[in-house]
């Protein structure tokens, strides 16, 4: 008997299903109704949204490898003495990214910073910032340069070229 009651209610369950489907494809609204250029329009905002933050998602990406490549540096730099570079590797870039090594104690305010943009040449950023601040790393084409806030007050930026162009920056608390 207990065969037959599981039969009975999965029979019942299969018709009872089929019925629901049935009753909502029977309340669709037509196609013809439905103002698709309002949705279109909706999708394409959406998309340029997710454009946008797929960019400033890879330049965060960019930021945070250099930055943690910068750690790995210094901890591995640790026994070094002063004045020692923290990669001795001598650059074979296709552009000029600065003098890696050296640090001309340039300081940095944030009018400077807003005036950097991707792209620029180490020579338009020089003639921004007056000077090279102070080189972090450098590898075969890319160098990171540090800059001490101009305050006085802990803050700084990093910046990095690539070929002989600004790679990335990244600042904190610059006035």
């Amino acid at each position: 008997m207990n065969l037959l009651n599981k039969k009975v209610i999965g029979g019942t369950s299969v018709v009872l299903s089929m019925l629901l489907l049935s009753a909502c494809g029977s309340e669709a609204t037509p196609a013809a109704s439905v103002d698709t250029s309002a949705l279109q329009d909706k999708i394409a905002v959406l998309e340029k949204k997710l454009d946008e933050q797929s960019v400033k998602s890879d330049e965060q990406a960019q930021k945070i490898a250099a930055l943690e490549k910068k750690m790995t540096e210094l901890d591995a730099a640790g026994g070094a003495t002063a004045g020692q570079g923290v990669n001795s590797q001598t650059s074979t870039s296709t552009g000029n990214n600065g003098s890696a090594g050296k640090g001309d104690g340039v300081l940095i305010t944030f009018a400077q910073y807003k005036k950097l943009e991707v792209g620029m040449s180490v020579e338009e950023v020089i003639n921004i910032l007056g000077g090279e601040g102070e080189a972090l790393s450098e590898t075969e084409n890319t160098v990171v340069y540090s800059y001490k806030g101009a305050a006085g007050d802990g803050s700084n930026a990093v910046i990095a070229f690539q070929g002989g162009k600004l790679l990335t920056k990244a600042q904190a608390g610059l006035k």
